[in-house]
């Protein structure tokens, strides 16, 4: 039985199940999990739980907390920090055994002076320009360390373009990579890793080394970019958020809705409102742009979305709106409601803005289908 909400996001572990089996199938690579920012907003730890229960082999996170909160919860599996670590940091990727990224001769460094048992991913930096080591300092890096006697796992990368409508850039940071393992030669690490989840559903193998694919977002069933949707089309959009609503009323043609009266109604409108606000991560750009789902139709977000609260339209007092009481629930996103791809473009964003930006507040379901 729910609790007392009228607001929660629930999570299909189910659809994650799905997707990962069906990205598994398309390449060899082994797969690396993506649970940074708490799996996209979906539950870390269930999610870990069920990606190791389905033969991933490997995990990745941004920070170093968020590893840490892994082990805490008993998850033992090969977790990547896909950060570069302060120096200060190093020390708690030994103690609980975390991989960490290279991303300068200076990241090397510190690695040897501090923990040279740490195993580390040397990034490349092909053309990003976020992290990485320069294309030509690459090679000397991966030296360094081995001579050492530190473990340097792979050499990896991250695909700028991988996603978009024209992804030559991301050739080009492919070629850019090879020439490095080209200087590396019997040098290089045992494994590679290249391919993000864009990548991996839409374009060729990018390498025929052995190596891991990082599949984030395309695990919880969203694209990156409208280019990417031909490619997901045997996905399973694994979020929903669904509020309730908890007030009901007709407004007159002339009288407005909300802040700053930025929607004024031209007849008589049945206006619901929903408990949803901007303080639980719906962004305020939905408003007078967004629909939600409701007894089986759209209805158009009316006025500015507020803290806490957010108004549809239901049309007119005597159509289909009529019906809907207080306590029915609309969808905000998510099966039953607007696409979360759909609901970012209404708000002027991307998909995965959605999920990772629901707060703590929002109630949170995990089921199974």
């Amino acid at each position: 039985m729910l609790p007392p909400v009228a607001l929660r996001a629930e999570t299909d572990l189910g659809a994650i199940r799905h997707n990962v089996r069906t990205l598994a199938a398309l390449r060899r690579d082994a797969v690396m999990g993506v649970v940074k920012a708490n799996a996209y907003g979906h539950g870390a730890v269930p999610v870990s739980r069920v990606l190791l229960a389905e033969g991933v082999t490997w995990l990745a996170v941004a920070t170093l907390p968020e590893a840490i909160a892994l082990r805490d919860a008993g998850i033992e599996a090969r977790t990547l920090v896909l950060a570069a670590p302060l120096p200060d940091f190093l020390p708690a990727y030994e103690r609980h055994g975390l991989d960490a990224v290279v991303a300068s001769p200076e990241g090397a460094e510190a690695v040897i002076a501090r923990t040279p048992s740490v195993r580390v991913h040397v990034k490349v930096d092909t053309g990003m320009h976020r992290l990485g080591v320069a294309p030509g300092e690459a090679a000397e890096t991966v030296r360094r360390l081995t001579a050492a006697g530190v473990e340097v796992v792979a050499l990896w990368t991250h695909l700028a373009t991988a996603d978009a409508a024209d992804p030559s850039f991301a050739f080009l940071q492919v070629r850019r990579f090879d020439g490095v393992l080209r200087d590396l030669g019997a040098d290089a690490p045992p494994l590679v890793h290249v391919a993000n989840g864009p990548a991996h559903v839409r374009l060729p193998p990018v390498t025929s080394r052995p190596a891991l694919t990082r599949l984030g977002g395309v695990l919880y069933g969203m694209a990156s970019d409208p280019s990417m949707a031909p490619a997901m089309t045997d996905l399973r959009a694994a979020m929903r958020l669904i509020a309730r609503v908890v007030h009901l009323q007709t407004v007159a043609p002339g009288e407005s809705v909300s802040y700053g009266r930025t929607w004024v109604a031209e007849r008589p409108t049945r206006i619901a409102t929903l408990a949803v606000g901007y303080a639980d991560g719906i962004p305020r750009s939905l408003s007078n742009r967004g629909e939600v789902g409701i007894a089986g139709r759209r209805a158009a977000i009316v006025g500015r979305v507020c803290m806490d609260m957010t108004m549809v339209s239901l049309g007119d007092p005597g159509g289909w709106g009529g019906s809907v009481e207080v306590g029915a629930e609309a969808v905000v996103f998510g099966p039953g409601g607007p696409s979360i791809e759909e609901a970012a473009a209404s708000a002027g964003t991307f998909a995965y803005t959605l999920p990772t930006g629901l707060t703590a507040r929002v109630h949170r379901v995990l089921r199974e289908g």
